[in-house]
């Protein structure tokens, strides 16, 4: 059943025939579902979602039945409802017949030229809730889209394919920002992103984005793609164990943009751990924030493997691999392992591991007063290629 707000509209006087019923611990929704939610056989409509969180208990769950059918989505879903600090609110797919966790298939309608519709769109007063086992296809600027300041927000366990962005904030009309307090993103992966895995930005905070994979659509010079990116004032965030691979800008004049994972100059407090990054047409990681810190990252098959804008930057345990520059025929740029940007640059970094067959430059400098300090070094390259910057490297014995 392909759902609407028209036939939401038709469902609000079941909505207030309910509204003065004792608050239920679970509720159940079906595709094609006409009933109140209270059992299988009776179970809600999904555009029902934001009246099912208001009504069941603070702790409860809403459980989407996931192998009766796909749930075809014309309109994102409004939510302004949430749990408590403590109690939040499930949502989650589930097998209607071994009650097992299994993914709820969510289908949109992005096509062609079409950006599409969000999946979910979390208002303000959409705080302490939890979703997870949803898989996305087809959908437009966020399978999850905060539209309004929410807090305590985890989703975890989903799948998606063919959509612009998996997860973004932007602000719905009428309000100011759309900062996400207290997140995580947990085991969510997917491909064909044109845009995106994620964006993080306004001043969004305490944040985990933990073991996700995405693979990116190339487009010809279209938008600029990025695996996860930070952006405005968005800080105190950590990313862990995230593979983000292929986001490429192709065809692009000058400069090909596309990086794996990027942070802007106002964030701070970003950590990466463990990620990867490849296939990139420029960074694989493009860091502004002042004193990120990158510790046992990998980046390769990117144009610039590691590009630093900030000051200060720490890199510990890093490996870059055969940086590669798509677009050479074309761009006025080069590829390195290492790219440093700042004049006042002071870069740390501790074990670095260099593999390259092409001994492509390991660090390129846009001024000439930039510093990096290199504890601990592995090459393993026909030759050790220090381009035009070698004075600038400081390299430390163990």
């Amino acid at each position: 059943m392909r759902l609407t707000r028209r036939s939401l509209i038709a469902a609000m006087p079941l909505a207030a025939a309910c509204s003065g019923a004792a608050r239920a611990q679970v509720l159940h929704v079906a595709p094609g579902g006409e009933g109140d939610g209270g059992s299988w056989d009776n179970a809600a409509s999904l555009l029902e979602l934001d009246d099912l969180i208001g009504r069941v208990a603070p702790g409860g769950e809403i459980l989407l039945a996931a192998n009766r059918g796909v749930y075809e989505l014309e309109d994102a879903i409004q939510v302004a409802s949430g749990g408590r600090a403590g109690r939040r609110v499930r949502v989650r797919g589930v097998n209607t017949l071994s009650g097992d966790t299994q993914w709820a298939v969510m289908r949109g309608v992005r096509g062609g030229e079409e950006e599409g519709a969000d999946g979910f769109r979390l208002l303000r007063g959409a705080n302490h809730l939890h979703f997870s086992h949803l898989s996305f296809e087809r959908f437009g600027n966020g399978c999850f889209r905060a539209g309004g300041p929410i807090s305590d927000l985890t989703v975890e366990d989903c799948t998606f394919d063919t959509v612009y962005r998996f997860f973004e904030n932007t602000a719905s009309d009428g309000e100011r920002q759309a900062s996400v307090r207290s997140f995580v993103l947990r085991r969510c992966f997917g491909g064909n992103a044109e845009r995106g895995f994620a964006r993080i930005r306004y001043a969004s905070s305490n944040g985990l984005i933990e073991d996700c994979r995405a693979r990116g659509l190339p487009n010809e010079e279209g938008y600029i793609p990025a695996g996860c990116a930070l952006d405005d004032e968005a800080h105190t965030i950590t990313l862990r164990r995230c593979v983000m691979e292929n986001f490429q800008q192709w065809r692009a004049g000058d400069y090909w943009n596309g990086d794996g994972f990027s942070d802007e100059f106002d964030n701070h407090g970003i950590v990466y751990e463990a990620c990867e990054a490849r296939g990139s047409t420029d960074g694989g990681f493009d860091c502004k924030s002042e004193g990120v810190v990158l510790r046992d990252c990998v980046a390769e098959d990117n144009k610039r493997n590691f590009r630093i804008w900030s000051a200060e930057a720490t890199l510990e345990r890093c490996t870059s691999r055969n940086p590669n520059f798509r677009g050479e025929a074309e761009e006025s740029a080069s590829a390195c392992h290492l790219w440093i940007g700042h004049e006042e640059a002071n870069v740390r970094i501790d074990d670095l591991t260099i593999v390259d067959a092409a001994a492509e430059p390991i660090v390129e400098f846009e001024h000439d007063d930039a510093r990096v300090e290199i504890r601990g070094l592995a090459i393993d390259a026909p030759r050790e290629n220090w381009g035009e910057g070698q004075d600038q490297v400081e390299i430390v014995s163990r």
